[in-house]
């Protein structure tokens, strides 16, 4: 069960959602200071305000990509009978599109194809971001066992 102040911040979160979208960047600057009014001020004062916000709008993309928008108006889509199981392997509800600048979700993109198009190719290039770092850090491995 939520308490009251997760629950009063999910309730900003939901209702800047209806403005912006699941654009997390700016969800977070229109809630911030409403939600965490003193850790704001004190973040300010400390100069942690940067730190806060980008653990705020991480905090937010996280929940968009797990949770469908609760704004029932969002997802008035549905999703065509023979997609459905295709649908059903993916993890998120919801996925980074690049030229928007936020997560959309799933019957979103299949019903904007130009945007399913940006996720997909969003999600290869990261993947293939991680394999070539995992390759690097396969390298490094060897050469710390080398030296021993």
């Amino acid at each position: 069960m939520l308490n009251d102040k997760l629950r009063n911040f999910f309730d900003l979160v939901n209702r800047a959602a209806a403005v912006h979208g699941l654009n997390a960047k700016a969800v977070a600057d229109e809630i911030i200071r409403e939600a965490f009014p003193e850790t704001t001020a004190a973040a300010e004062i400390e100069g942690a305000d940067a730190m806060l916000r980008n653990g705020v709008v991480a905090f937010i993309a996280q929940h968009f990509k797990r949770t469908p928008p609760a704004d029932g108006r969002q997802l008035k889509l549905d999703i065509p009978e023979p997609l459905t199981p295709i649908v059903a392997k993916l993890k998120a509800a919801a996925h980074y599109v690049e030229s928007l600048g936020q997560y959309v979700p799933v019957p979103i993109l299949i019903a904007n194809p130009p945007w399913l198009d940006d996720a997909r190719k969003y999600k290869r290039r990261k993947g293939e971001e991680t394999l070539d770092e995992a390759a690097v850090l396969d390298e490094l491995y060897v050469a710390v066992l080398g030296r021993r």
